[in-house]
């Protein structure tokens, strides 16, 4: 219940919504993935910035 203070740490407060937000990253990253497979690439390492992107899609990558 919510009016009872969490015996886990010393404010006693309790997470609200945050396991939701856990598979946002995941999602987007199988997202990239499926998008760039046609060109090759299989695997994209997190975080997928647009530096490490860009680099991925500068590169040779046919079989």
């Amino acid at each position: 219940p919510a009016g009872v203070p969490s015996p886990t740490n010393p404010l006693g407060i309790k997470g609200a919504g945050e396991a939701g937000c856990v598979g946002a990253l995941p999602c987007i990253q199988s997202a990239l993935i499926d998008a760039l497979k046609h060109l090759g690439i299989n695997d994209i390492p997190m975080p997928a910035t647009p530096f490490k992107l860009w680099n991925l899609l500068s590169q040779d990558h046919k079989t």
